[in-house]
């Protein structure tokens, strides 16, 4: 029996095998083709959802999970697993509310400081790492405070980047007119995008695919030393892993190459590519 139990939501884009070995239990974002119903990483695998998303004529929409997938999943690790604290990480709360719908949760249940609720500021990978790592200590017999607070702790050495393909969805999702995509397409405009703290920025719009892939190569080689490396992509692995080749001096003792989340891929479209860095420092 483990006392802590680690959860988080699919925006973290753990892969399933690590996530199973390490006891994490992911509560699904929920995706809509029109009145289809999708649970992220559940009713789908992220390579069917690029396949369905290519070919759908609806433009789909994400929602976070809802308060009675994290009521299930909180009862189920306390009630069915043993649980004595819950420690859930989660999507940065300035994009997605799922750490509201988290906190609504711990508030329904009998005794709710059992559950400790941590916005990461980031998402995919970035927030991947985390709850990797505290699972992993979790697993090793921390106690609740000493994962809080590694977790904590971890939060400042995160970084993410990332490169955006096509601006249709960035359209579809009401970030950016129909006149700016259309410029941008002539131009072949790639913008590439950065998250820290919670905030997006845009670190710059490149001309052309081979000049930005090329920035965001600058742009994690510059990070230095990583303790955790996740090369991420929205159907485009070849791209992926060509990328992947030019970090083998920093990358660390984990690189990973992995198929981003429906949620993810719903925002940012079909062949973006990501770097989620955990940065090292004194473990």
């Amino acid at each position: 029996m483990r006392s802590v139990r680690i959860v988080t939501d699919s925006n973290a884009d753990v892969p399933p095998n690590i996530a199973s070995e390490l006891g994490i239990a992911v509560v699904p974002n929920y995706i809509y083709f029109g009145q289809e119903v999708i649970r992220d990483g559940i009713d789908l695998t992220p390579q069917a959802f690029f396949g369905k998303m290519a070919g759908s004529p609806c433009h789909p929409r994400t929602t976070h999970p809802p308060v009675s997938e994290f009521v299930g999943t909180y009862q189920q690790l306390m009630n069915g697993s043993g649980a004595d604290a819950i420690i859930s990480i989660h999507v940065a709360s300035t994009v997605s509310g799922t750490v509201n719908a988290a906190w609504a949760a711990a508030q329904m249940l009998p005794n709710p400081s059992q559950v400790e609720i941590i916005d990461s500021g980031q998402l995919s990978m970035g927030l991947g790492w985390v709850v990797i790592k505290a699972a992993e200590l979790a697993n090793g017999g921390a106690s609740r405070t000493e994962v809080v607070e590694a977790v904590k702790s971890l939060l400042p050495r995160l970084r993410v980047v990332a490169m955006i393909d096509t601006l249709d969805n960035l359209v579809r999702g009401g970030r950016i007119s129909q006149l700016s995509a259309s410029l941008g397409t002539l131009l072949q405009v790639k913008p590439l995008l950065t998250m820290r703290s919670g905030q997006v920025s845009i670190l710059g719009r490149v001309r052309t695919r081979a000049r930005a892939l090329s920035r965001l190569v600058e742009q994690v080689q510059g990070w230095g030393p990583l303790a955790g490396l996740a090369v991420m992509h929205a159907g485009a692995e070849e791209r992926a892993r060509t990328l992947a080749e030019a970090f083998s001096g920093i990358a660390g003792p984990r690189m990973l190459i992995a198929p981003a989340g429906a949620a993810l891929t719903t925002h940012l479209g079909l062949g973006a590519v990501g770097v989620c860095g955990l940065m090292a420092g004194g473990e």
